[in-house]
């Protein structure tokens, strides 16, 4: 299916591809006030079912969202929680996995631990 692009549709779309980063509904609905937070809830659910974006759980309380020009994973630091892209072959990764008898569509690697500011400080 392809969704059209509508007015608001094209702004919450357009926020997130330029922020670096992830964003959560409340984030967005902060950047984009004249645009009813029900109605972020609504498009951002359609934008991950298109896969036109990511809905991702980094271990908060809401779901952030992210554009991703390019297909990355990430590492959370548990304390200053800062979030870290880094890319790794997903061919490398099936592999690893060893699972047979299923066709993966895509991998998600959320990676927990400690950054070295972090490390640094202690």
């Amino acid at each position: 299916m392809t969704i059209k692009l509508t007015t608001k549709r094209n702004e919450i779309l357009e926020v997130l591809k330029k922020h670096q980063g992830t964003l959560s509904a409340a984030d967005l609905h902060d950047k984009l006030p004249e645009i009813d937070l029900v109605t972020i809830y609504r498009n951002l659910d359609l934008f991950v079912k298109e896969k036109m974006i990511k809905k991702i759980n980094l271990g908060t309380e809401e779901a952030q969202y992210e554009y991703q020009s390019e297909p990355h994973h990430h590492a959370v630091c548990t304390d200053c929680n800062g979030v870290l892209h880094f890319t790794a072959p997903d061919e490398k990764i099936k592999k690893l996995l060893g699972i047979e008898d299923f066709e993966v569509d895509e991998i998600e690697v959320t990676v927990r631990g400690i950054c070295s500011k972090t490390a640094h400080k202690k």
